[in-house]
Order: structure tokens, then C-alpha cells, then sequence
């Protein structure tokens, strides 16, 4: 864990995005209180949890199981000089509770995927208000056939799936669809795979001849060249639904 982490828990982000992309995933929703309660699962290093406090008056509550990753989203709010409407909870997120009702919006960028699409969606339903909204990217394929190395690559994650066939998941939870869109190339170069490869960089001299630190390097390099060489069938996309 400690060799991934000086690799992908010292990212700007902590997977594919970026803040106009949230801000565009958050201007989707109307009808939004003016100081609303959000709840940010999975927060990561919290770019998007400090944009999310940038872009309204109201809190932000960032969850994440990692302490590296609580550290950093405290620092960057106290950086941006937001801190004081963070609350931030160091938890597995398949354990969180909350009372019904609890949150206006309930927010997940790259993170909801540890849950699964559907049974997180089905998690978090009851936090959220009545009329309120969850907002999550989640990964697609953008055309069929992949390449059998692009299938290999997201066994890890069964779950990938159409833009489609994700909107008639949310229509079954019972939330009504709002907005959606795919996020381009350049949110997964910009603030993770670009910083990425600098890290990988960094660390293949020093950690030559260490094990478990060179399988962290080549499954980053991995995911890069597949990424690369295949961006064009599949992307994260930005769900916005209303409960």
C-alpha cells in the first residue's frame, strides 16, 4: 500500500476529471438551496470537494478511508481558505450511515465504482432529501468490441457498461435522470495520468530490484499504454439524477 500510494495517492486528483467538469456536472442541477449539504464520498485528495466549496456557500462533508487522502483534502481547503465549511470522515464508505434526509446532494467523482454503480446508488438514496440530487462519474464504453486487452483491463471493474444501459439502472433505483455527458480525453491526462507518468519517472531508478514497488510501476505504466493506445472506447461519464 505505501509504494501505491507515493504513486497514486500523490496525484491531484485521485482519478479522471477535472473542476469544469464538476462545475459543469453541478450547474445540470436547479433548484439547489443556497447553502446546500453535500455529502463527498470517496473524496480522494479533494480537488473536486474544495471546487465543490468554491462554487456555493454551503458544507461539504468528505469522506474517504485513507488517512493520506484526509490529510490532503483539509490541507487544500485550508489552502483555498474554505476549511471552515469542511467536515471531513475517515471511513470505509461501504459503512457509512447516515440519518434519512441528511444531505441536499450527495457527490462521488471516480468513487462509487468500489460500492458498485447500482448498489451505491442504492446506499446513498435514503441520505439525500427528497427532490435532492447524486451526482457520480462512472466509467462506459463508448463503442462496442474492445480489443481483448482493453477487456482484460476492466475485469476489474464488471460493472462498465453503456451510457444506456447505466440510465436504466438509475430509472430502476427509482431517481429521475436529469443530465449526463462524457468526460474528454483531457480529463484523464491533465491532473492524473501526465503527473502520473512524472511519478513513475521518479521512482523506476529507486525502486529497481524491490518487488511489490516494480508491480506498482507496471500496472501505472499499464494502465497508461492502455489508455493511450484505446482512449476511444470507453471514458468516465457524469450522471446527474434527481430522488
Amino acid at each position: 500500500m505505501d509504494h501505491f500510494l507515493q504513486i497514486y495517492g500523490t496525484l491531484p486528483r485521485a482519478g479522471p476529471g477535472s473542476n469544469e467538469l464538476t462545475r459543469r456536472a453541478f450547474e445540470i442541477m436547479s433548484d439547489v438551496p443556497e447553502s446546500p449539504r453535500i455529502l463527498d464520498v470517496g473524496c480522494g485528495p479533494g480537488m473536486q470537494t474544495v471546487e465543490l466549496l468554491r462554487i456555493t456557500s454551503g458544507t461539504v462533508v468528505a469522506l474517504d478511508l485513507i488517512p493520506e487522502m484526509i490529510t490532503r483534502v483539509r490541507a487544500r481547503a485550508v489552502s483555498a481558505g474554505v476549511s471552515d465549511r469542511l467536515e471531513t470522515l475517515e471511513q470505509d464508505m461501504t459503512e457509512m450511515v447516515f440519518p434519512e434526509s441528511s444531505f441536499d446532494v450527495v457527490w462521488s467523482e471516480g468513487a462509487i465504482y468500489f460500492l458498485g454503480f447500482e448498489a451505491g446508488l442504492k446506499k446513498v438514496k435514503d441520505f439525500v432529501e427528497p427532490g435532492g440530487y447524486v451526482v457520480v462519474s462512472e466509467a462506459v464504453w463508448l463503442k462496442p468490441n474492445p480489443p481483448p486487452e482493453v477487456v482484460e483491463f476492466w475485469k476489474e471493474y464488471p460493472e462498465i457498461d453503456t451510457v444506456a444501459a447505466k440510465l436504466e439502472v438509475i430509472k430502476r433505483i427509482g431517481y429521475e435522470s436529469v443530465g449526463h455527458f462524457i468526460f474528454p480525453a483531457t480529463a484523464w491526462t491533465e491532473h492524473y495520468y501526465n503527473p502520473m507518468e512524472e511519478r513513475i519517472a521518479e521512482k523506476t531508478a529507486e525502486w529497481r530490484g524491490i518487488p511489490e514497488a516494480e508491480a506498482v510501476l507496471k500496472k501505472a505504466r499499464n494502465e497508461i499504454s492502455i489508455f493511450r493506445s484505446h482512449s476511444d472506447y470507453f471514458s468516465y461519464a457524469f450522471f446527474v439524477m434527481r430522488n
